[in-house]
């Protein structure tokens, strides 16, 4: 019986089956993918955007959780306010919307200031279903190019709205050295 184990646990086989084992742990934990140390200009944007959208999510939740449309104005009207601490890069646009995707309030108001329904735009609905941030670049009717980032405002494990941020891709190729591969390779939710 003793040679019976020592030579089906310890044998040949035995030995082929530790190697296979070792092997396996080896590439599964030893080659896994690491994302790549960014440069700095990209590493700035990517910490600034993440400060400003953290900034504007605490002082957004209440009133958007309640739906008091005043309310998210009077939030996005503070954003520029040294209290806020809103990240220096002054966004082009910043976006409130409820949880499908219609427009609560935007800020600083252009066009003709009436509510938009972005909820079939692929990223705003990828946003909603993952609730973790994306973003995608867009093109503007006159040509210009624009880089979206849309996160979630959740509370209690609930979507309660979305904050869109656009920012020029030339602003922020001049400002940060961003380009659109950089910018579509980001992951904000690291």
């Amino acid at each position: 019986m003793r040679n019976f184990l020592r030579s089906s646990c310890f044998g040949d086989q035995g030995r082929l089956w530790l190697v296979l084992l070792a092997s396996a742990v080896i590439l599964l934990f030893g080659c896994q993918a690491r994302e790549a140390p960014l440069n700095p200009g990209i590493a700035t944007f990517k910490q600034e955007l993440k400060s400003c959208l953290d900034s504007i999510a605490i002082t957004l939740l209440d009133p958007v959780a309640r739906k008091d449309i005043a309310g998210v104005k009077a939030a996005l009207e503070k954003v520029d306010s040294p209290a806020v601490k809103l990240c220096r890069m002054c966004p082009f646009e910043i976006v409130v919307l409820d949880p499908s995707g219609k427009i609560l309030s935007a800020y600083p108001v252009k066009g003709d200031g009436k509510a938009k329904d972005y909820s079939s735009y692929d990223l705003v609905k990828k946003a909603i279903s993952t609730k973790k941030i994306q973003q995608q670049g867009l093109f503007l009717p006159e040509g210009s190019k624009i880089y979206l980032v849309c996160a979630p405002l959740i509370r209690q494990d609930e979507l309660i709205g979305l904050v869109a941020i656009a920012i020029s891709s030339a602003d922020a190729e001049k400002r940060w050295n961003l380009t659109e591969k950089d910018f579509l390779a980001l992951d904000f939710n690291t």
